[in-house]
């Protein structure tokens, strides 16, 4: 019976609200992170990540589902930007440890810094998909409570009423 409560809990709109809202905490943190490296960055290369940032707070902010998919599809726009970047125009070119060590400390910190925006991207996106899946379940259950309201609202109004409003 307690395992049977407990589920029934988690299906809950009270219970989906909690763990949207914790999605969407999580998300501007990682996303501050995202930022705040992305502003260093911007010093050393250009990057549009910055931009791109606005739409996660966004959508964490006032918890809209077309923000966080914008957010996440933009953000693996940048990340293919970062990996170009890194492969095409960075000093990492060839990629032997020779090269590493014949970067300028400027070179090593955009590269390091890159590398480490596309880790947090690549969460990020991770956590914004789960949170759009989240969204999408949240207007499931709404709509099923809703359904389920009106059921019962026709079923306390009786036949009567039915049948007069059929006449």
């Amino acid at each position: 019976p307690l395992k049977m409560q407990t589920t029934a809990a988690v299906g809950s709109p009270a219970a989906l609200e909690a763990r949207i809202g914790d999605s969407c905490e999580t998300l501007t943190y990682v996303t501050t992170g995202i930022y705040v490296v992305s502003l260093f960055l911007s010093i050393l290369r250009p990057d549009p990540t910055l931009a791109v940032c606005l739409f996660g707070f966004y959508g964490a902010h006032v918890r809209s589902k077309g923000a966080i998919r914008s957010f996440w599809v933009f953000l693996l726009l940048t990340l293919c930007v970062d990996a170009i970047w890194l492969v095409q125009y960075s000093a990492l070119r060839p990629f032997t440890w020779v090269q590493i060590q014949q970067m300028t400390r400027r070179e090593q910190v955009a590269v390091a810094l890159s590398v480490l925006n596309m880790i947090y991207k690549l969460a990020v996106v991770v956590i914004s998909i789960r949170l759009q899946l989240l969204f999408g379940r949240r207007e499931i259950v709404l709509a099923e409570h809703a359904e389920s309201a009106a059921a019962d609202a026709r079923a306390d109004a009786g036949p009567s009423s039915t049948q007069s409003a059929t006449v």
